[in-house]
Parts: structure tokens; C-alpha cells; sequence
């Protein structure tokens, strides 16, 4: 078995072992935190192909009775490639992998030749799979794309955008959050759509991007009403 597939046949593995989920949306709001959810400085692919796009939703459907909260939003699809660091909440205050609105601009410009030396590539997405506190759509990369383009972006940006990685990259696109419930019914319905063929895209753009969510509300449509600022666009160069 490759190593990617290995990765998510661990991680379905860790996942069905769990008594209970975790709320990582409440859990990142409660007390002193909540001041330090500023928006994500990330590079991501964008999952806009239509049939993409529908095949994930109705994955969504099917598995929405479980999501405590809404399902990602279709516009807000998307398979992150790194993830810079939040904005500063202010610019004096320069907390470790925090990033001044003014470095934002300069990385959108120095990582901009990095995407010139790939070529377009294709993946597959899907099928389902789970985090403690998310369930999302697995992204095969035989060819080792993803994390060769991912490498090489690494290397282009300052120390101060590499934050530490507290875990290995395992490609994925988020379809929703569990909150706090069993994990046993969910692996149950989980179960039926774990053998389902990937859906084939093909990656011709990135985004760096800043993502918006309201730091101290948490509702139902937490993920529904965050905003995506697009800073800079990419093409990959055939």
C-alpha cells in the first residue's frame, strides 16, 4: 500500500478507535482564545469543477443528519496547500506565526514564481474519510504533486510564514464539522461510502487567501457565513 494510502487508512483507523468527537470550533472559541482567531493566512486549491462540486455536496447530503454544524459551502471548497499563519490583530503586536496585513503582500508576490515551474496536474477526491472533528473527502496524489508543489512553496517563503507543522500533511478537503458526539453511529454511516471511486479534478490555479470567521459567535452556520478574501491568484504554466 502506498504511503498516502497508508496515511488515510490510519487516520480512518484512529478515527473509528475514538469513543467520542471533538469540537474544534468551540473548543478554539472558549475564554482568552477566542481574541486570537483572526483570519487564516493560507495557500489553497480551489475545488471549483462542477462535478467535483456535486459529488462532494451529495456526500454532504447524505451525511448531514450528523453534522452538528452546516456543511462547507461549495464556494468554499478547497484543498489547503499551506498554511502561513493568522493576520496580526494589530500591527504592533508580533505573536509567533503571526503575519502583519504588509508581509501578507509580499508572500503573495514571492511565492509567485514558484507556481510558474509546475505544469497543471490532475488528483482524485475522495472518497470519505474522518478527523476527531471533521469529516472530509481524501485527496490521491499518486504522482506526488500536491506535496512536491507543496515543498517547494515552503522553501520559497521567510521562516516567519513555515510555522512549525504539529502534523504531517495529509491532503484533504473539508465537508463539515462533527461538534461533540459518539463516533460509533457515525463510523456506521460513514461505512457505505468509504469504497466510493475518487472524483477526478484537475489543479490548475491556487489562491493565497485570507479566511474570515466570527471569533466569538458559534452557530450553526459558523462555516456558512465565514468570507474568503482572495489576495492573490496563481495559474500553473503548462
Amino acid at each position: 500500500m502506498p504511503r498516502r494510502d497508508r496515511a488515510y487508512a490510519a487516520t480512518w483507523e484512529r478515527f473509528s478507535r475514538l469513543s467520542r468527537t471533538q469540537d474544534s470550533l468551540a473548543d478554539e472559541r472558549r475564554g482568552w482564545r477566542r481574541w486570537l482567531l483572526t483570519p487564516v493566512v493560507a495557500f489553497v486549491i480551489p475545488v471549483d469543477d462542477p462535478a467535483v462540486c456535486a459529488g462532494l455536496e451529495s456526500w454532504q447530503r447524505a451525511l448531514a443528519p450528523w453534522l452538528v454544524y452546516d456543511p462547507q459551502p461549495a464556494e468554499h471548497l478547497h484543498i489547503t496547500l499551506h498554511i502561513a499563519g493568522r493576520l496580526s490583530p494589530v500591527s504592533w503586536l508580533l505573536l509567533p506565526s503571526f503575519l502583519r496585513r504588509s508581509e501578507v503582500g509580499r508572500l503573495a508576490e514571492r511565492a509567485r514564481p514558484v507556481f510558474g515551474r509546475f505544469n497543471p496536474f490532475e488528483v482524485g477526491i475522495g472518497p470519505p474519510n474522518a478527523f476527531a472533528n471533521a469529516l472530509f473527502a481524501e485527496v490521491q496524489d499518486e504522482a506526488g504533486c500536491l506535496q512536491a508543489l507543496r515543498a517547494e512553496l515552503r522553501r520559497a517563503l521567510p521562516l516567519r510564514a513555515r510555522p512549525p507543522l504539529r502534523w504531517p500533511f495529509v491532503p484533504h478537503v473539508t465537508l463539515g464539522f462533527w461538534g461533540r458526539q459518539p463516533v460509533a453511529p457515525l463510523v456506521q454511516a460513514l461505512v457505505p461510502y468509504r469504497s466510493a471511486a475518487p472524483l477526478p479534478l484537475r489543479v490548475t490555479a491556487v489562491h493565497l487567501t485570507l479566511y474570515h470567521q466570527d471569533s466569538a459567535l458559534l452557530r450553526p452556520d459558523v462555516l456558512r457565513t465565514a468570507r474568503e478574501e482572495i489576495v492573490a491568484g496563481y495559474r500553473l504554466e503548462p
